[in-house]
């Protein structure tokens, strides 16, 4: 009996860890506890869950430690104010070729009336008082 090997199979097997599944009304229970004073620690000793479990449960379904909502301000990169630039700087290029081109007009329309009148309009306009404006206000 001496020569004969034994085999203990108990020790080369690992016990298994058991499988737990919370329900989500189990888990807003334990959430719950811990919105009402209960430490996330204990709770997890308590119930023999991680802390990591704890934590999502209490991201999840806790009113009182919601995350904050998070705003992003963000700045306009140079590319984009040089775009918005360029657009601004092209309706000012319009309204001045615009203004330029009308001004040109005036100018044609009181050199063809200083043709037809026969009187120098540029010279003679500043000078002499429109016959509009020659009469006076009776008060």
């Amino acid at each position: 009996m001496k020569n004969q090997k034994t085999f203990n199979t108990q020790s080369n097997v690992k016990p298994r860890k058991e499988k737990r599944f919370f329900s989500e009304e189990a888990r807003k229970s334990i959430v719950q506890e811990i919105d009402d004073g209960l430490s996330k620690a204990e709770a997890a000793r308590k119930y023999k869950v991680s802390q990591t479990a704890i934590y999502n449960w209490i991201r999840c379904y806790s009113d009182k430690y919601r995350t904050a909502l998070i705003t992003v301000v963000e700045h306009q990169s140079d590319s984009q104010k040089n775009k918005v630039l360029e657009a601004e700087l092209s309706k000012a290029y319009e309204s001045l070729g615009r203004t330029q081109t009308e001004n040109m007009l005036l100018q044609k329309v009181i050199e063809l009336a200083g043709e037809h009148f026969e009187l120098d309009l540029k010279k003679t306009f500043a000078n002499k008082l429109l016959p509009i404006s020659t009469k006076t206000k009776t008060r």
